[in-house]
């Protein structure tokens, strides 16, 4: 896909792409002179605390939890398996 820049250096990037009027996009110059452009998701500022490496690690663990997983159908089974934990410890 051949672009060219207009007067101010701006390109138009076709509606087949997918990249949206205000989405954020990431360029990257890499070492052979190619820019890449890279859509991202941007982090608000007040959830930046959860993508720190210690708690992806922990979300990532918590993924690998031996405990089977249990459906909870009634007040009295919750309390049991709440029990039964309790008692793990």
């Amino acid at each position: 896909m051949l672009l060219q820049t207009d007067t101010r250096r701006r390109i138009t990037l076709p509606p087949t792409v997918g990249i949206q009027p205000g989405d954020a996009i990431d360029l990257e110059l890499l070492e052979d002179g190619r820019i890449m452009l890279i859509p991202v998701q941007p982090v608000p500022k007040h959830q930046l605390w959860a993508w720190t490496a210690e708690v992806k690690q922990a979300i990532s663990s918590s993924l690998n939890d031996p405990q089977p997983s249990v459906e909870v159908a009634t007040a009295e089974q919750a309390q049991a398996i709440a029990n039964r934990w309790a008692d793990e410890n």
